[in-house]
């Protein structure tokens, strides 16, 4: 709104008793667009006449009949001699003295219009209004380390007084880093709060407080407060080298606040915009230049900007051109002829490298050490420079790929150029056999391997009638690294075998390589055979092999078995594995024999012998199959399959056993194990609830109707921890061992306490036998016992807690006492290691650690002896 002047009239009048205005006080403040009404009534008797009202510049006020405004008009009561001024959507304009005239009478009453503060361009809050942003005035950026201002602009009528604060505290004006400045722009008054040399402690919310006094009116404006900073580019574009039709990436990094924003620049011109020829990334943080051209080259600048500022940095892009080397030349040379290959560069740099390598070798100028025949050297041909490779006395093993190599900024380039070597044909003998076998009616090939250059005709002969492919043979040609093989195939008769020869010729000479065709037969009969195993359902044999294997080695075996009287049954067997005939029935005798198999087929059996298999057995045991360390979690998954022999009956379950044991090397089930039966078709079972880091023992039975096989066993260890001593009682007078890999440290901790037990049981031993010793001086000065010095005065019944009568047979002589240590669990403080009391006093009871079937014996001896040495 704006803030209209205020037009001031001098009325003089004076107040009149003839008048009677209302309201009573003399002046009277109303709001912008607020109404007001005055009346003034002709007191006097004596006269009739309407008073009139007159405008702040003494000019009459009509009414509506007569000329008066909406807004502003009179209304005449003639009957009560009274004329009312009514003044409607009061403007800053109608501010000053109304006056009624009756006569040479007058009075007035002056109206004071008041503007309602206003804090123009505010942010508005409602639900569904845009976010502000730094057009608001309550929405202020200032620069770090820069002199900046802030400014409030307000509206309202009497002008308002301005104060500042800063973070809820009022700001002085005798403070020497703000400045208070005002501005006035129409109706509108800038106040400014001017600061010098911004820092981040600037950042917050001021408070822009709006007073009027004289309407005890008071209003604010929060200013959220944004210290800037400038951007300043941390990571600058680098300079670059490009490859003609290839691509590269600048990369800018800047920081400021608020985020700058990022514009790309080549040389002076326009921004570069996201096309086909560049790509602008993250943010604009990244320009990439596509399809590269030697025009490209140039300076390309990051330019980085917010409200604070702006930062450029430029990197130069060089952009090379990648070598282009002259096409192959193949060149194909005989024997002891000279060579040159030439490299030159068809487009490039003028700063190329050319060079020329053989495989993986590079050849250096002039002749090389490894081949002097070899020579490397430059020439000049019609301005450009050639690299020249000059082999001389050309020898087979030449022929190949030579690779010239170039090499400048730009990338590199090569080439293979190819030296074909003429030569008569070579059979490789290596790789073409002297000897071939087969036998009749079995297709069989012999390969014939050679090189040569132009490649050679070939053909073969036996006894020097030719072959000829489709007509009496079939020949096949193929091409191999190193060469081409020639095969020829033969299906033989018995005539077929004997001597064949393969020819090989071109225009520079000829190659014959022979090939003996040999025929093989199959083995002959076993003659040593014998019976090395016997069960309920199965006989294993071993075998000597023939004296004549028929030309070939034995690949396995076949055992023809029957019952007498039955037809004879098969079973075949390869090389490697053991001759075990499975499926018998028990307590029977068996015909077998045994035949010799190799490539041929299978050989003469041997003669008939005899083989009676054992009575109804249970089966044997079951085969595991898992391995130690197939443990998963804290389960165990047992696998296995059922041995060969059932003892001659199905079996009809599976008992399974197992227990922790101490190390790996356990063999037994230890203490407390557990089982569980499975169905006879199972192959596996999990056992579940197993310790991490402890070692089991487990077994396996099988069961028939004749009863329970032996067990197949494994020694496993659970993963996760360090496998522990089991804390169980163990059998007999084995001590617990203790498994693993142990630590050096635990080595030492383990040696050391030995030495201290080793302590305990000589003090104890010094005690009883001799009563001295530091347990002796602990009973004497600490728990009253009675020093040796003393032992006259004392009976045996009298003696210390524990030593009483019970130990007396009557005779005079005390026992010995032997106490069995017992181990307790963990819930029971089973780290110390209890004997029973038995008759004493659990105080007379040395505590042994760590050690499990121990016995201490104590032995009450008499007057003499019991009472020995002092400590």
């Amino acid at each position: 709104m704006i803030l209209r002047g205020v037009i001031l009239v001098a009325f003089l009048f004076g107040a009149s008793e003839a008048l009677y205005l209302t309201p009573a006080a003399t002046s009277i403040t109303k709001s912008v667009g607020e109404s007001v009404l005055f009346t003034c009534t002709n007191n006097d008797p004596s006269s009739q006449d309407i008073p009139t009202w007159q405008d702040t510049d003494g000019y009459p006020i009509r009414t509506i009949d007569n000329g008066g405004s909406q807004d502003m008009h009179v209304v005449v009561y003639p009957a009560d001699k009274r004329s009312q001024l009514n003044i409607f959507n009061i403007i800053q304009n109608y501010e000053g003295s109304y006056g009624c005239v009756l006569g040479q009478d007058s009075d007035s009453r002056r109206l004071i219009v008041f503007e309602e503060l206003e804090f123009p361009n505010k942010c508005p809050r409602g639900p569904n209004d845009p976010p502000c942003d730094k057009t608001h005035q309550d929405n202020q950026d200032i620069i770090i380390h820069e002199a900046d201002r802030l400014e409030c602009t307000v509206i309202g009528k009497p002008e308002p007084t301005i104060g500042w604060n800063f973070k809820g505290n009022p700001i002085s004006e005798l403070d020497e880093r703000y400045t208070f400045q005002r501005t006035v722009q129409g109706e509108e008054i800038t106040h400014i709060l001017a600061i010098g040399n911004v820092t981040r402690y600037d950042e917050g919310l001021y408070k822009c407080q709006a007073s009027q006094l004289e309407q005890a009116v008071i209003k604010s404006l929060d200013i959220t407060v944004d210290v800037q900073e400038p951007p300043k580019i941390i990571l600058p574009p680098q300079d670059k080298n490009g490859t003609e039709h290839g691509s590269i990436t600048f990369y800018c990094r800047a920081e400021g606040d608020p985020q700058p924003e990022y514009t790309w620049y080549r040389g002076g011109g326009d921004p570069l915009q996201d096309g086909e020829k560049y790509t602008l990334g993250d943010e604009g943080r990244e320009l990439t230049i596509k399809d590269l051209v030697k025009n490209d080259l140039g300076d390309y600048t990051c330019q980085a900007e917010n409200a604070a500022g702006i930062d450029q940095k430029a990197g130069f892009l060089n952009v090379f051109i990648p070598p282009l080397l002259n096409p192959a030349f193949n060149q194909t040379k005989s024997l002891n002829e000279q060579v040159e290959l030439e490299c030159f560069l068809r487009r490039g740099e003028e700063d190329t490298w050319l060079r020329w390598r053989r495989g993986e070798k590079w050849l250096r100028d002039g002749k090389q050490e490894f081949n002097e025949r070899w020579e490397v050297f430059s020439r000049v041909e019609q301005g450009s420079t050639v690299k020249v490779l000059r082999i001389t006395d050309i020898t087979k093993e030449d022929e190949g790929p030579y690779t010239c190599w170039a090499e400048n900024a730009g990338g590199e380039d090569e080439e293979d150029h190819w030296l074909l070597v003429e030569y008569a044909p070579v059979i490789d003998l290596n790789r073409s056999p002297h000897e071939v076998k087969g036998w009749v009616d079995n297709e069989s090939n012999m390969t014939c391997h050679w090189d040569a250059f132009p490649d050679a005709k070939v053909r073969w002969s036996r006894n020097q009638i030719p072959l000829k492919d489709g007509v009496n043979a079939t020949i096949e040609t193929e091409e191999v690294i190193g060469g081409v093989i020639t095969i020829l195939y033969v299906t033989p008769t018995s005539r077929d075998f004997g001597p064949y020869e393969c020819h090989a010729e071109n225009r520079l000479g000829k190659a014959t390589h022979n090939i003996n065709f040999k025929q093989v037969f199959p083995p002959e009969p076993l003659t040593n055979i014998r019976v090395t195993d016997i069960s309920s359902t199965t006989f294993t044999i071993e075998v000597e092999d023939p004296d004549d294997n028929g030309g070939l080695r034995i690949e396995g075996y076949q055992v023809g078995y029957h019952l007498p009287g039955y037809p004879e049954d098969y079973q075949d067997f390869n090389e490697t594995e053991p001759i075990k005939v499975l499926g018998l029935t028990p307590d029977r005798k068996y015909f077998y024999r045994v035949a010799a198999v190799n490539d041929v087929g299978i050989g003469e059996f041997s003669d008939n012998k005899t083989v009676t298999t054992e009575y109804y057995s249970p089966p044997d045991a079951p085969i595991i199959l898992s391995k130690k360390d197939d443990g998963r979690g804290d389960k165990y998954t047992l696998e296995w399959r059922e041995a060969d022999n059932n003892g001659g009956g199905p079996v009809q379950k599976f008992e399974i056993r197992w227990s922790l044991v101490s190390n790996k090397d356990e063999t037994e089930l230890g203490p407390d194990p557990q089982d569980i039966e499975v169905d006879r078709n199972a192959i596996a079972y999990t056992i579940t609830n197993l310790e991490p880091g402890k070692y089991y023992w487990i077994e396996i039975y099988a069961r028939n109707a004749f009863g329970l096989s032996k067990s197949d066993g494994i020694n496993i260890v659970m993963p996760g921890g360090v496998p522990l001593i089991p804390t169980t009682k163990y059998p007999g007078n084995k001590l617990p061992q203790i498994s693993g890999d142990l630590s050096t440290a635990a080595l030492i901790g383990i040696i050391l306490g030995a030495f201290f037990v080793l302590l305990i049981i000589v003090d104890i031993s010094c005690y009883f036998m001799n009563s001295c010793g530091f347990m002796m001086c602990i009973c004497v000065h600490c728990c009253g016992k009675v020093p040796p010095d003393e032992k006259d005065d004392l009976e045996l019944g009298d003696g210390p807690p524990g030593y009483g009568n019970k130990l007396d047979r009557g005779n005079g002589e005390v026992p010995d006492t032997v106490m069995p240590l017992k181990s307790y669990s963990d819930d029971d403080d089973d780290s110390i290691v209890k004997p029973p009391v038995n008759g004493f006093s659990e105080g007379d009871v040395e505590e042994v650690r760590g050690i499990d079937e121990f016995e201490v014996k104590l032995k009450a001896l008499d007057d003499d002896d019991h009472w020995g040495s002092q400590c």
